[in-house]
């Protein structure tokens, strides 16, 4: 019959949406194969197992890979209820580890454990790996790890069962669509891609290379390498003396070197040689494996590599001989570019070399193209830079960037710009002996380019600027008096010579009266940054010099070249560098003025907008001038990150060390809130990088912002950044005390939120403080704040003693967890768990037959002395100070329990107490005490009847209401995980909507993230109450236990009283000595009324005057003498077991009473505990649903609102 309403109550229980815990929690065919072994296994030594959970979406929808080829698909959930292998397969014995390893430097932990089925697989670093005993090998995630609560009657109740929550099943699953395939590239692409890549396998070989990979070849030609160039071959003993002579000379030389070099190689494949076969056919296998590589070219580069610095050596020194004869004696060798002239060159700018080019944006992209050009050009000086070909590259390059256009460029870069553009880069480049590297790419160059025209071009391009520059007497004159007046007004600005631009300025305004500046004037002149003697007089930050430059004249600065005036490294423009450079507010007042009253609107947003290199715009730079963000705040673009992904709201946040801060957050997200209106700020869009939101970095003044007040937000308070930090960690981890008191106040707070990979909470993090600054002011004000939070919102009201269980963390000295405890004074005390476990022990101890916990409840889920998977440790001690609380919050709801004293134990030094032997000797004492302080108890059958019926009605009313407690229990447990399915199912339905997220291999299954349903609260409250509850019945077995002990005694005792009667004489029995006559009567009238009625009228009765017979000790002044030796000596035994039942019966009779007194206060105390509890539970639950309810309607709220405004 039991087994039939067992099997009855799990049948119409909801089932789960994941068929792995449906089928091992919610399953009705428990007691058959393929699940009865498992459930026996996991029945006995839950705690000893691990499952592994894939999600519900893929054991629903993916089938086994097994039967990809098969007609009949089985799906992965026909597994779950059908095949014992796959269930075990996913069931790990985490209490008994193969092997466990920690790498020496990572510190990352790896361990091996076997399935319940004999397979292994190894945990390592969030991963799970198949081993032995798997078809496959897969290395799958892991996503989270939960405790799962058991809700069935095959399970002990209140047990819970360690989840490991995989990215699928450990056999695989295959979709039920097929992925779509990847279009294979072009033909022509592929083919193109090889080429280039051939090509660049060609460019890096050299003869170098080809002496060390082939022996043969080094032994066929090394030693006549050897010979040539050492320094003792008198052949060429030219190139090592340093004396003046021809270029003609010196390239002759080289020539003859070159040549020698070719004949080595070609010698090597003659006839006569030795190896002459096996070279050339080497020569041969080298060619082919490299199609297209240049020999000669390879053996030039050689050449030039063992001789570069000869023949530089040699260059240099004809180039720096005096130009005094040259031109007879060589005019090649002439130097005209020295540190002279280009001292004189150095502030040259683009605007005087009388350019096509004025418009101002492309004026810029020409100023982009000479600063890379000279940043390429320099590499000639570069002493690495040692052949023809490399230097001959960098040419090529730094034309390439000077006149090849840019996609979506109008910029046309015809001959003569060209020619503006090398001069400046090698005006500014200032390379040392320049014409020695063009005479050497010229004429030492590694391949024939006489009909090269790119070539060619190219260096009588160069030829010209040289020759342009060289001529002293006219362009190099009319040049360095341009350098000169940049020169003069430049460093006037810099250096504030007020008097000094004053005079350039007035200079140039009486020349040029109410007219335009002629293109090739200083005061339009840029350095090689771009940087115009605007940018300069924003840097001096001196509003005379500025507004001398600026105001003299109208006419001078159009508006254009001032929105386009910006440093083309940086990318900053006038605006950006004078908010930056914190300039004078006279000179950003007038720029921005002059910008907003010349500038449209759609021209003011595209430059205030404008991003520099750091993909910052002027409203990332605007807390630097607090009270420009009113005026132009409305044309910022508040939303758009920079390279760090910060928005200029987020940046505004960050500036921590400005002055004004809470002002500063206001103005700014008044403006904000303002320019957005009813669309309001998508505080999603302003997290950076690492997660973190606006209330992640705000540093204070959360008020001001009005995140947390505004209704329209849709913020999430307790969003993670990449570090597992909510902002109420984060406040607490870095003291921000006002943001902290601020945030306590929202109710939309998850204050016990556990992080997903370490699941610290606001305690751990605040325990971590305390080691650093426990005794500073603040902290104390912070661990008050977080303390007092806690037990107003998370414990009864109804005493003035708390006390709770904060964090644990282990303690390496004791090899022990230790558990901090705070009071509501916020004194605090670790003790470990030993020592927790002893005071609860004893405690109970001290109070048998009452509803106080019995041990076992407490650690049953939670046993340390059990192992577990290394990423449970810290959940399964965080599970346990939940338990610990729940007994805290309970024993203020029981009577008999002293919580100031209990408190106070658990507050104080344990290990000065008695031990545990010690501790138990005292109370038995005391119990014994207590029992004698009864005096003589004497129960009537009566009064055992009243007891019995007053128990057994107590007993049935009390498992009456059990049985909805474990009823209610069941149904919480598994409304928690309905919680999580619905939300689950819902979750992959609303993903699914963009198609191309949801099949994308970025797409995160909603399963894969630590859930947590609100039904989990409730859930610790009534299974409390369902096990308190069998606590009571316990206590009620046992007292029925003695009660049916004091039974027998007594049918005993009335049986031997009978026989004794019978065996003596009526007419000359004696009354026994101290027995009385009218003790007797009474006994035989409760005798013969024990046999009329064995029930007694009334229900309880209170009454301390009760009865027992009275058994003589001795048989002396009985009348025996008419019996037998063997009825006398029955007679005495019968005596003598009389008066040991005696004895047991009047102690058991002190027991009873003392018991049944407890036990009568137990069940009153039971009732009020059970009501108090249970609605102390449903108000925590009720805050915890509004909180989740909250919760989800903000993030349906943001799905609509993406849906709305993207």
């Amino acid at each position: 019959m039991a087994r039939q309403q067992q099997h009855k109550s799990a049948t119409h229980l909801p089932i789960l949406y994941n068929p792995l815990l449906n089928c091992i929690f919610n399953n009705p065919n428990q007691s058959k194969a393929p699940f009865k072994k498992i459930i026996e296994e996991l029945r006995n030594k839950h705690i000893q197992y691990t499952i592994l959970l894939p999600p519900a979406y893929i054991l629903n929808e993916f089938h086994d890979p097994a039967t990809d080829d098969s007609s009949t698909r089985v799906l992965l959930k026909d597994l779950c209820y059908n095949n014992e292998d796959f269930i075990k397969s996913h069931i790990i014995r985490t209490g008994a580890p193969v092997s466990s390893t920690v790498t020496p430097i990572s510190k990352e932990q790896s361990v091996i454990y076997n399935t319940m089925n004999g397979k292994q697989i190894l945990v390592k670093n969030q991963m799970i790996y198949t081993g032995k005993g798997f078809k496959r090998s897969l290395k799958l995630k892991i996503t989270s790890v939960s405790y799962f609560k058991s809700f069935c009657d095959y399970f002990p109740k209140g047990s819970q069962f360690m989840i490991i929550h995989i990215e699928s099943s450990l056999i695989g699953g295959s979709p039920p669509f097929k992925p779509l395939s990847s279009l294979l590239p072009p033909a022509s692409s592929s083919s193109s891609e090889r080429s280039t890549t051939q090509a660049e396998e060609v460019d890096n070989v050299t003869f170098e290379k080809l002496l060390r990979n082939f022996p043969l070849l080094s032994k066929a030609v090394s030693d006549k390498f050897y010979r040539l160039f050492h320094h003792n071959n008198l052949q060429f003993h030219q190139l090592r003396t340093r004396t003046r002579k021809k270029l003609s000379h010196i390239k002759a030389e080289f020539t003859k070197m070159q040549e020698e070099a070719y004949k080595i190689i070609s010698d090597s494949v003659r006839i006569e040689n030795p190896n002459s076969e096996q070279t050339y056919n080497l020569l041969n296998h080298i060619i082919s494996t490299y199609p297209g590589l240049d020999l000669n070219k390879l053996v030039h580069e050689y050449v030039e590599l063992n001789l570069y610095d000869l023949m530089w050596s040699q260059l240099i020194f004809q180039f720096n001989c005096p130009n005094d004869d040259k031109e007879e004696f060589d005019p090649e060798a002439m130097k005209h570019l020295t540190a002279v002239e280009y001292e004189s060159l150095s502030c040259l700018s683009l605007n005087q070399l009388d350019l096509p080019v004025t418009k101002p944006w492309l004026v810029n992209e020409l100023h982009q193209r000479i600063y890379l050009a000279i940043q390429e050009f320099k590499k000639l000086s570069d002493p690495s830079i040692v052949n023809s070909t490399m230097k001959t590259n960098i040419i090529y390059k730094t034309m390439e960037i000077l006149s090849q256009s840019k996609e979506g460029s109008e910029l046309v870069v015809d001959a003569d710009t060209l020619i503006g553009l090398l001069v400046m880069t090698i005006v500014h480049s200032k390379i040392d002996n320049i014409e020695a590297h063009v005479y050497y790419v010229k004429y030492f160059n590694a391949v024939d380019r006489t009909n090269d025209g790119q070539f060619n071009y190219i260096m009588s391009n160069l030829d010209a600027v040289i020759c342009h520059l060289s001529e002293k007497e006219s362009s190099l004159q009319s040049l360095a008096t341009s350098s000169q007046e940049n020169f003069d007004l430049w460093s006037g600005i810099v250096d504030q010579d007020v008097v000094k631009v004053k005079h350039i300025v007035e200079k140039t305004h009486d020349k040029y009266p109410d007219q335009e500046l002629p293109a090739m004037n200083c005061l339009l002149s840029k350095n090689i940054n771009g940087e115009s003697v605007l940018d300069f007089a924003i840097k001096a930050k001196n509003f005379e010099i500025y507004n001398f430059i600026m105001n003299t004249s109208l006419l001078w600065f159009s508006i254009e070249f001032i929105l386009f005036d910006k440093n083309v490294i940086t990318n900053q423009n006038l605006l950006m560098t004078a908010l930056i450079e914190e300039t004078a507010e006279q000179i950003l007042d007038d720029l921005l003025a002059i910008i907003t009253e010349n500038a449209t609107i759609d021209e003011q947003i595209a430059y205030f907008n404008s991003p520099d290199n750091t993909g910052r715009t002027i409203g990332h730079y605007l807390f630097h001038n607090h009270h420009l963000i009113s005026r132009i705040g409305h044309l910022i673009d508040w939303e758009l990150k920079d390279n760090n992904s910060h928005t200029p709201l987020f940046s505004l946040c960050r500036c921590y060390d400005h002055a004004n801060y809470p002002e500063l957050l206001k103005v700014g997200f008044n403006v904000v809130y303002e320019k957005y209106g009813k669309k309001g700020i998508d505080f999603d869009k302003h997290m950076d990088k690492s997660g973190n939101t606006l209330l992640h970095i705000i540093l204070m003044g959360i008020p001001q912002t009005q995140i947390l007040s505004k209704e329209e937000n849709l913020v999430n308070v307790n969003l993670t950044n990449a570090k597992n930090l909510t902002p109420l960690m984060l406040y607490v981890k870095y003291s921000r005390l006002e943001n902290l008191r601020d945030i306590l106040k929202d109710d939309r707070l998850d204050f016990l939120h556990e992080d997903r990979k370490s699941f610290y909470n606001v305690f751990d993090y605040l325990s971590f403080v305390s080691t650093k600054s426990s005794r500073s002011e603040e902290f104390k004000q912070i661990e008050r704040l977080i303390v007092e939070h806690y037990f107003d919102h998370f414990f009864p009201h109804n005493l003035s003693e708390k006390l709770a269980a904060f964090n644990g963390k282990f303690d390496s000295n004791l090899k022990e967890w230790v558990i901090h405890l705070r009071n509501k004074d916020c004194r605090c005390k670790p003790q470990s768990l030993k020592a927790i476990k002893q005071v609860l022990y004893v405690e109970k101890l001290q109070r048998p037959m009452s509803i106080f916990p019995d041990a076992d409840i407490i650690w049953r889920n939670h046993a340390m002395n059990v192992s577990t998977s290394p990423m449970f440790q810290k959940l399964r001690i965080n599970k346990l100070i939940s338990k610990l609380n729940i007994v805290f919050q309970s024993m203020t709801f029981q009577n008999d329990v002293n919580t100031e004293q209990v408190f106070s134990t658990f507050l104080g030094d344990v290990s000065h107490n008695f031990s545990i032997l010690e501790q138990k000797q005292v109370i038995s004492a005391v119990t014994e005490s207590q029992k004698q302080e009864l005096g003589q108890v004497r129960l009537k059958y009566s009064n055992i009847q009243e007891m019995e019926i007053f128990l057994d009605f107590s007993l049935q009313d009390v498992k009456k209401h059990g049985l909805f407690f474990t009823k209610f229990s069941k149904l919480v447990c598994i409304g928690e995980q309905k919680q999580l399915d619905l939300r689950n199912v819902e979750d992959l339905t609303i993903s699914r909507i963009n198609e191309r997220a949801f099949f994308s291999k970025l797409f995160s299954i909603p399963e894969y993230h630590y859930q947590r349903g609100s039904f989990d609260v409730l859930a610790q409250y009534v299974v409390w109450i369902d096990m308190i509850g069998d606590e009571l019945i316990k206590n009620f077995h046992k007292i029925k236990q003695d009660v049916n002990v004091w039974k027998k005694l007594y049918h005993d005792i009335c049986n031997i009283n009978s026989e004794l009667r019978s065996m003596e004489p009526k007419s000359d029995v004696n009354i026994p000595n101290g027995v009385t006559r009218e003790d007797l009567n009474e006994q035989e009238e409760e005798v013969e009324s024990l046999h009329r009625t064995g029930t007694n009228s009334s229900l309880y009765s209170t009454s301390t005057h009760t009865h027992a017979d009275s058994i003589p000790d001795e048989s002396e002044g009985l009348n025996l003498f008419g019996l037998g030796n063997s009825k006398r000596n029955r007679y005495k035994r019968l005596v003598v077991s009389k008066a040991d039942l005696v004895k047991q019966i009047m102690k058991l009779n002190i027991d009873l009473k003392w018991e049944y007194e407890i036990m009568a206060t137990q069940i009153s105390n039971f009732l009020t505990f059970r009501s108090q509890f249970l609605k102390f539970g449903l108000s925590m639950y009720i805050k915890e649903e509004i909180r989740c309810l909250n919760q989800r309607h903000l993030e349906l709220r943001k799905i609509l609102y993406r849906v709305k405004y993207r």
